[in-house]
């Protein structure tokens, strides 16, 4: 007789931790396809969404002048998020130079 106890472990924890994200809103995936498509491929190829906490999104940048280039876009950029989401999660973007792998 096959019961939720036949489940592999593996495939249970996706569940809960699937449903913790959601829980918390938006997924990883979801907001770095956001942010890709707010900022365009070529500028994404240059950056790494790192946190999304309280509103926050923190975003590392592998190059200063990509991180200026962004950094005079951020109201534009938050209201393609926020378009892009349906959400008015993302109150504030953080850019920062760092890894990006």
């Amino acid at each position: 007789m096959a019961g939720a106890s036949d489940k592999p472990l593996e495939d249970v924890l996706k569940n809960i931790i699937g449903g913790i994200s959601k829980k918390g809103g938006l997924t990883q995936e979801e907001v770095t396809a956001a942010w890709e498509s707010a900022i365009g491929k070529g500028a994404a190829r240059h950056s790494k969404v790192r946190l999304l906490k309280d509103g926050r999104l923190v975003i590392n940048m592998d190059d200063s002048s990509w991180l200026y280039e962004l950094t005079v876009q951020k109201k534009e950029i938050l209201k393609k998020l926020e378009e892009t989401l349906k959400s008015k999660k993302i109150k504030s973007i953080t850019l920062r130079i760092g890894d990006i792998k």
